[in-house]
């Protein structure tokens, strides 16, 4: 004879396991706590220009940006395309990357976007709003290419970023 809380246990086990989302990989306290997730730093010391105007975004939307990927996060971005990663009401921040014979791709991490915005902020805010542009050097894919004169260092790739509001046109290029 099968006792009905086996039965409902079963269920509810083939229910759980044909869903598409995985099982955390440890709980510890209550099941209601967060796990920590690192700062990923993917690129180096960056310079700025001010871009900062009447119709630059708002820098509180800029720090919610900042705020909503503190948890985590890693972009790996194609060559040559512009690439908005990240958007929050008026703010928004893309990146751009040349070409590098042998980069497939370059990468951004959350706390170098995190820092770009922190700094455009502290740099360059007006009356509530902020816009910057610059470049700085990213890690690549391979983190190691070859030049004609060898190996290159590692993390040889420039990217260019910029903050701006959504609506209006990203920068060609975005030069710096």
């Amino acid at each position: 004879m099968v006792k009905l809380p086996s039965i409902g246990v079963a269920l509810l086990t083939l229910v759980a396991s044909s869903m598409a989302v995985p099982a955390p990989q440890s709980l510890s306290g209550t099941a209601l706590e967060l796990e920590s997730r690192d700062l990923i730093n993917n690129c180096g010391d960056s310079d700025f220009i001010n871009q900062t105007s009447g119709g630059s975004p708002f820098v509180s939307d800029c720090l919610q940006i900042a705020a909503n990927i503190a948890g985590g996060g890693s972009w790996a971005v194609a060559l040559l395309t512009h690439r908005q990663l990240v958007q929050y009401g008026t703010c928004a921040f893309g990146v751009q990357g040349g070409f590098w014979l042998g980069v497939t791709n370059y990468k951004v991490g959350n706390a170098d976007i995190i820092d770009l915005i922190n700094d455009s902020v502290s740099r360059f805010q007006w009356n509530g709003r902020v816009g910057a542009k610059g470049s700085m050097p990213c890690r690549s894919d391979p983190t190691q290419v070859t030049t004609p004169n060898g190996p290159a260092a590692t993390n040889p790739f420039e990217t260019r970023f910029q903050l701006k509001h959504p609506t209006s046109t990203w920068t060609s290029h975005i030069d710096v």
